[in-house]
């Protein structure tokens, strides 16, 4: 019964995977750390902000900051609405 449940990635790897091991369907949420200078932090997170509200107006976005040193350190949460925005939006920031 399991072998039905799994489906090939592709002839080159020669291998299966359950799709739930890979998307979980309750993923919403994105978080992460943006480490460095005032500035560069602040653009990169505009530009998430961006993104995410391209891809969901209604995403609720947090943020808590802490500087330290000269470096600030911003904690970003984003809830998207469903886990195909947050993917969507993963593949938009990922740097090339």
């Amino acid at each position: 019964m399991a072998d039905d449940i799994l489906k090939d990635c592709g002839n080159e790897c020669g291998c299966a995977m359950e799709i739930g091991t890979v998307i979980n369907d309750n993923d919403c949420v994105f978080e992460c750390e943006l480490h460095g200078e005032s500035d560069v932090v602040d653009k990169t997170y505009n530009h998430y902000v961006e993104e995410a509200k391209s891809i969901c107006e209604s995403a609720v976005i947090t943020t808590e900051d802490q500087e330290k040193a000269g470096v600030l350190t911003k904690k970003v949460r984003i809830e998207f609405s469903c886990t195909a925005e947050n993917i969507i939006f993963q593949m938009r920031v990922k740097p090339a």
